[in-house]
């Protein structure tokens, strides 16, 4: 915002009250202030550059007084809770296994986890686990050809040695 400039002559505690109210939403940048006229009756010149302070404008000045400007209200967007994913309790650490990778490639590249596969995607690879390249990509088909080429062989080995890992029971 540009500055402004006002002078005031201030004589008596009104004036003197006039431009403590005048500065109450304002932001001063400089000023200055001189003495004229007869040492007892005289008067103080104030040259003031300001410019408009609108965070101190919505403050109340006075304890009684309500603010100038009401803030408008900034609403909070409730934080969607993720439905818990669709698969069989035997495949959750497979599906465990593949979101904790896809996310440390997504931090690592500096990116959004869903940009290489949303988590439906990651629910079906874990369901029907991809056995080759083009099953990968079918179901993987959010991943961009780089990311494809880069880490589409890890990811293959995640899911095949979870297949071929014995089972506890």
């Amino acid at each position: 915002m540009a500055l402004q400039i006002k002078t005031f002559r201030i004589s008596d505690s009104a004036s003197e009250d006039a431009v403590n109210s005048f500065l109450g939403g304002k932001r001063v940048h400089h000023w200055e202030a001189s003495y004229t006229g007869d040492p007892a009756l005289g008067s103080w010149n104030l040259f003031v550059a300001y410019e408009e302070d609108h965070r101190r404008m919505m403050e109340p000045r006075h304890q009684n007084q309500q603010p100038l400007r009401s803030r408008p209200e900034i609403k909070k967007t409730p934080r969607i809770e993720q439905a818990p994913p669709e698969i069989a309790s035997e495949l959750m650490p497979l599906y465990e296994n593949i979101r904790k990778w896809r996310n440390q490639v997504a931090r690592e590249e500096k990116i959004k986890p869903y940009l290489l596969f949303n988590n439906k995607q990651l629910e079906e690879l874990v369901k029907t686990p991809p056995s080759d390249l083009p099953a990968l990509k079918t179901i993987a088909s959010d991943m961009t050809e780089e990311h494809f080429g880069k880490y589409s062989n890890q990811l293959l080995g995640l899911i095949s040695a979870a297949s071929s890992a014995p089972t506890t029971a």
